[in-house]
């Protein structure tokens, strides 16, 4: 018999933690919100009491990264110009290491990624993370560093090889890495 739902914000907790690992492990095309709620032992009702759908819990499951990618533009827009590159991709390095997991399952699914491009508040954020990387008017080529940078932090949260690296040797490896790709692209500070 299914358990009942407990406190709405514990059982929400819940039912995230659960939901980003077997978007992890399942990808989330392969995660049916029935798949969720076997998981949990609850009803599928349970979980549709916490969520009208699927999507919601995408968008739900990532709202911590989003609100972080806002912190970080906020945080390189109040830097010294010269500064904002270096505060943009080691805060994005952070993100990446800090999100493995989730990274993981968008990279699995490509209906994700046009998911948060609908949700103003990702396209917010990755334009200023963007524009503080590669600039406001990036050329063709900084768009490919920017690509390649991108794919490589997405790349550590997916492989199983790395799931036991050492966070601050994953992280040190990933900064000089997408260093040494971006910064020959980098945004030029603003002219003093």
């Amino acid at each position: 018999m299914a358990r009942p739902v407990g406190k709405r914000g514990e059982s929400r907790a819940r039912l995230l933690q659960t939901a980003l690992r077997l978007f992890g492990e399942r990808g989330v095309n392969g995660t049916s919100l029935q798949l969720i709620a076997d998981e949990l032992g609850v009803t599928k009702a349970a979980v549709y009491h916490q969520f009208a759908s699927k999507d919601e819990i995408v968008l739900a499951v990532v709202e911590p990264a989003f609100a972080r990618m806002a912190e970080l533009v906020r945080e390189a827009d109040a830097a010294p110009p010269a500064r904002a590159f270096d505060v943009t991709l080691e805060g994005l390095v952070g993100l990446a290491v800090e999100h493995r997991e989730f990274a993981a399952a968008i990279q699995r699914d490509p209906a994700v990624v046009q998911l948060l491009w609908r949700d103003p508040a990702f396209v917010e954020a990755t334009t200023g993370i963007n524009r503080h990387l590669i600039g406001a008017d990036p050329t063709p080529e900084a768009r490919i560093a920017l690509a390649v940078a991108g794919g490589g932090l997405m790349i550590a949260g997916m492989d199983p090889s790395l799931r036991s690296a050492d966070r601050d040797v994953l992280a040190r490896v990933l900064l000089e890495s997408a260093r040494a790709v971006l910064t020959p692209h980098r945004a030029a500070p603003p002219a003093a």
